[in-house]
């Protein structure tokens, strides 16, 4: 669990780093995306196999985790990537914008498990993570007049979603660390009710076997 979260954070920064560098310098990173497209997905990767590798077998198994699938397929993505670097130039906009919704779709995610471990809902939380989804959606779609202005919403879309990431994972990360799940307790306490009714009637049975059964007299 400690490395997925180092994971997810790295992922974060990157997403920070490349969208300060799209508002910053444009037209640098538009020269220098396919490069940049392509570190991401080798330095994700990578993390993703060593996360994988250092997960117990156990842990593997218990969380369904597909990090080693993943880790290798991006890696094998950034070098494809390096070789066409001019053909993923045109397609900047369609996969900066895939990069900001699945960000906002991994929030609704997060949302909905921690509505399941009966945590309720975060609306504010909620709200950004729609607004996050539906803008990548929207960039992806590129209404926009100039390539300029495109490159601008796409690094402000790129620092916004990086920096809810982060912030949403400390919230999620201090609701976990509360303790017993209000339901877990619930349970819990019925469980242990029940319990104490069966352990009660044993003994009110025992005790109605024991003046029934004579004694022997020698």
């Amino acid at each position: 669990m400690k490395n997925k979260n180092i994971s997810k954070f790295v992922t974060s920064l990157v997403y920070i780093a490349l969208g300060a560098a799209l508002i910053a310098e444009p037209r640098l990173v538009e020269d220098m995306f396919s490069y940049m497209l392509a570190g991401a997905a080798l330095i994700i990767g990578v993390l993703k196999l060593i996360g994988y590798l250092v997960t117990k077998v156990e842990t593997r198994i218990a969380e369904d985790t597909n990090g080693f699938a993943l880790g290798l397929s991006l890696m094998i993505l950034g070098a494809f990537i390096l070789m066409e670097s001019a053909m993923f130039i045109m397609l900047i906009p369609f996969v900066l914008g895939f990069m900001i919704t699945f960000k906002g779709i991994e929030g609704l995610q997060n949302l909905l498990n921690l509505r399941k471990f009966g945590y309720g809902m975060n609306k504010v939380l909620l709200i950004v993570s729609l607004v996050i989804t539906g803008f990548g959606i929207l960039v992806m779609i590129n209404p926009f007049s100039t390539k300029k202005v495109l490159l601008a919403m796409l690094g402000i879309g790129l620092l916004v979603s990086g920096v809810f990431d982060i912030i949403a994972d400390a919230v999620f990360t201090h609701k976990l660390k509360k303790g017993i799940k209000p339901e877990e307790s619930a349970i819990a306490e019925a469980v242990e009710s029940v319990q104490d009714k069966a352990e009660d009637i044993v003994e009110d049975i025992k005790e109605k076997m024991s003046d029934d059964v004579p004694t022997l007299e020698l």
